[in-house]
């Protein structure tokens, strides 16, 4: 029997974070965050749903 590699995609669900203005730890709905472009590396801005502020998202881990 022939055997073949194969990926599994998975869509993003959430983010979550360390808010650094209330310290409060934080999930956010994937679809809420704000890409500056298509490309997650190139930055991305949500509010906290605690404090209610601006937060800039830097480096990211896909877990």
């Amino acid at each position: 029997m022939n055997k073949t590699d194969y990926t599994i995609i998975s869509e993003p669900d959430h983010i979550s974070f360390e808010c650094p203005f209330c310290k409060e730890d934080v999930d956010v709905p994937f679809e809420d965050v704000n890409f500056n472009t298509d490309y997650w590396g190139d930055g991305a801005q949500v509010n906290c749903p605690e404090c209610g502020k601006e937060v800039e998202l830097g480096d990211y881990e896909y877990d």
